[in-house]
């Protein structure tokens, strides 16, 4: 496959994920408006009570809070440095993926969907970082050859 349909197929797929992340985000998982605004702001309060208590919880609501916060950003932290290579580095996508998240997080508190959790920012970044482990292990080893190639 040609370069070009690579990266078109990446903007593609980054764009339709990012449509999709969105509605999950602010309107999927039954996100009506609440009356009040929940949140957690003390780490690992939500992710210890989910592990010291599962037998409180449906395994369906256990495996999406802990295993699909992680998941769900798997992708962007692949993407992203495949598309802005100013990206390149962890601890760009991480500081990114943070502000990003906390911007959602917020908007949640605000508009009373969902909750604002800071447990949520720490699994979604840390699966952010397991998307660009991915990328450094695939396409940043490529990119790093062509690059010294052309220095040399």
């Amino acid at each position: 496959m040609q370069l070009k349909s690579l990266i078109r197929m990446a903007w593609l797929l980054f764009f339709s994920y990012t449509l999709l992340m969105i509605y999950l985000l602010f309107f999927g998982f039954s996100r009506g408006a609440r009356t009040e605004r929940l949140y957690n702001l003390t780490p690992f309060k939500t992710i210890w009570s989910y592990v010291a208590d599962i037998q409180y919880y449906n395994l369906d609501i256990w495996v999406i809070n802990l295993f699909g916060n992680v998941a769900a950003f798997v992708p962007f932290g692949f993407l992203i440095p495949c598309l802005f290579r100013s990206y390149a580095k962890w601890y760009k996508v991480t500081n990114l993926l943070f502000w990003a998240l906390l911007l959602v997080e917020t908007i949640q508190l605000i508009f009373k969907v969902g909750s604002f959790d800071v447990d949520d920012i720490m699994l979604n970044v840390i699966g952010g970082l397991i998307g660009y482990y991915m990328y450094a292990l695939t396409v940043g080893r490529k990119r790093q050859g062509l690059e010294c190639r052309n220095h040399s």
